[in-house]
């Protein structure tokens, strides 16, 4: 997955770290953000906005866990650590950084007066101007985005490497590991010219959540000194401005010196930085206020400005000891390695992408930068690079699904009819004016009750749902109807869906009709059968009681001889 990137499970295509990436180094597929590491400059901004908390970073903690307990661990601690921690002596911090297991822990500052030196020198060069190069995000951001202003980089590592340099020599074979607020560092320590110096890098969040683990609680930790080498001024490296103080003071010359933190700051002065009259010396660092706001130290409870007051209370009651630079070599070379994401792009495939998502001419290209990218063409761009999808466009796909509601709710021979939360009707489609005989205009934002006399909405509140569906009758229009009524709490809305029914209830009653007057008729001739029956049944009773008389006289008239009268 590489040092940084996005957890796919989280990821909810809000396309917010594309919009805060400076240099929009997210690819978007299927729906899905990754991190493009030969893009990357590791600011973490992605990482501070999502909403997700969708970030993965690469962990050595494990590794390191191995290394404490089988070999020696020598850990260069950066100077923005009294802001990592809710502590009143930051002393306390060394003392748990002891409890997890590290024997040796030095000040990373020690490693940043040699780069001051390194830095003091390039002041009095011939360079037009001089940037520094403590940050790993600024250099990312110079060889990659700005290569016109590579030379002006000071040909100088960062204090980590520095400082990884010197312990490596006082501690042959030992493992170094750096703790620190920033990110990108994970990322610098891969360089191939300084790979090797630095075998491992701990952000300070991961330093609290490893001492959670632990069941380490840093302000109940017994303080502990540092080993090691003197560290004057270069204290104030994680804060704005505190390259300059440890770099320049005394300083005489005629440079103009700047500080510039935040990153988008940076972008506008490398922008501009061959416009610039006169030479410069340029404090670069892409995190505001310094890198006691970097984005490895989220998890601390100060906020931004109480963390750089902590750093300076840290600076003024330690005893500030007079430091000689180290020796060795702290020198190294920055290569141009230019990315321009709408370079190659043939004008025509942007054109094409552009019409693909409804933008055929200037007008149509609202840059409004919902997507993430700045204007409609450098979108097609990313597009065409696969970086991005074509329905990031919010417009497009706005437009493109009110076109469709829009054709549904037209085309359906069912009456819809769309309210806010006081019965105003906001919607009526055609279907609507036929069935309730009414103009759209004339009804538009214009109160359902008042202008129909009915309320069929009512049934939702005596129900308490959100839907219902059931017959319903308009008594003005003598309509009957089926009704789908629904509430839409987030949008604080009702739509109505009725469908005219008023046929099939006159088949119905035509039918019942049939039916009764069936019936009707059926039990008339039952009641005729009856009479029948009855009045057959009374002749056969008077024929044979005749019957019966005649046969018992000629019976006795044939027995006697006599007559029978």
């Amino acid at each position: 997955m590489g040092v940084i990137n996005f957890i796919k499970a989280n990821c909810k295509n809000c396309y917010k770290c594309i919009r805060h990436c400076p240099v929009k180094a997210i690819r978007l597929t299927d729906h899905q953000a990754q991190i493009v590491e030969e893009l990357c400059i590791g600011c973490g901004n992605c990482f501070r906005v999502c909403p997700q908390n969708a970030k993965h970073v690469a962990s050595d903690v494990e590794t390191i866990k191995g290394w404490l307990a089988r070999e020696q661990v020598v850990l260069s601690l950066a100077p923005a650590f009294p802001a990592a921690f809710d502590v009143a002596d930051p002393f306390k911090i060394v003392g748990a950084l002891r409890q997890l297991g590290f024997g040796i822990i030095q000040e990373t500052a020690a490693g940043a007066e040699a780069v001051s030196a390194c830095y003091r020198e390039d002041y009095y060069s011939d360079k037009r101007h001089v940037i520094t190069t403590s940050c790993p995000t600024v250099n990312h951001m110079v060889t990659r985005y700005y290569p016109k202003a590579v030379p002006y980089l000071s040909p100088t590592v960062s204090p980590m490497i520095a400082h990884g340099k010197i312990l490596r020599k006082a501690w042959p074979g030992a493992k170094v590991v750096f703790a620190g607020p920033c990110i990108s560092k994970k990322m610098e320590v891969l360089e191939d010219e300084v790979k090797g110096v630095v075998d491992a890098v701990l952000t300070f969040d991961e330093l609290a959540l490893w001492f959670k683990e632990a069941g380490i609680d840093v302000k109940t930790a017994e303080p502990a000194d540092f080993d090691g080498d003197a560290c004057d001024v270069a204290r104030f490296y994680p804060l704005a401005g505190g390259i300059e103080k440890s770099s320049l003071e005394g300083a005489a010359g005629d440079r103009h010196v700047i500080k510039i933190d935040g990153i988008e700051n940076c972008q506008s002065f490398l922008s501009d930085i061959d416009r610039l009259e006169g030479r410069y010396w340029a404090e670069l660092n892409a995190c505001a206020s310094g890198c006691v706001n970097g984005p490895g130290n989220t998890l601390c409870p100060l906020v931004r400005y109480e963390r750089a007051e902590r750093v300076k209370d840290y600076i003024a009651k330690t005893p500030r000891q007079s430091a000689q630079p180290p020796e060795g070599d702290f020198r190294r070379t920055f290569t141009a390695q230019p990315e321009d994401l709408l370079a190659g792009v043939p004008e025509e495939a942007i054109e094409a992408i552009l019409h693909q998502t409804g933008k055929f001419s200037p007008r149509d290209e609202l840059n409004c930068g919902t997507c993430g990218y700045d204007s409609c063409r450098e979108k097609a761009a990313a597009v065409y690079h696969g970086m991005a999808e074509l329905d990031m466009c919010l417009p497009f796909m706005r437009n493109r699904n009110e076109a469709i509601s829009n054709l549904i709710i037209a085309s359906t021979p069912n009456a819809i009819a769309v309210l806010d939360e006081n019965y105003n009707i906001l919607d009526f489609n055609t279907a609507a004016e036929n069935f309730f005989k009414v103009a759209r205009a004339d009804v538009l934002n214009k109160n359902f009750v008042k202008v129909f006399d009915y309320n069929p909405f009512e049934k939702l509140k005596n129900s308490g749902e959100n839907s219902y569906s059931g017959r319903g009758f308009y008594a003005r229009g003598n309509l009957h109807f089926m009704e789908i009524l629904t509430y839409l709490p987030g949008q604080k809305m009702y739509m109505g869906i009725f469908v005219d029914i008023s046929r099939e209830i006159k088949k119905e009653k035509m039918y019942r009709k049939m039916q009764d007057e069936t019936l009707e008729m059926a039990q008339k001739v039952i009641d005729k059968q009856m009479r029948v029956a009855h009045e057959i049944a009374e002749l056969l009773g008077e024929t044979t009681a005749e019957t019966k008389v005649t046969l018992t006289r000629l019976q006795k008239v044939v027995g006697t001889g006599e007559e029978a009268f």
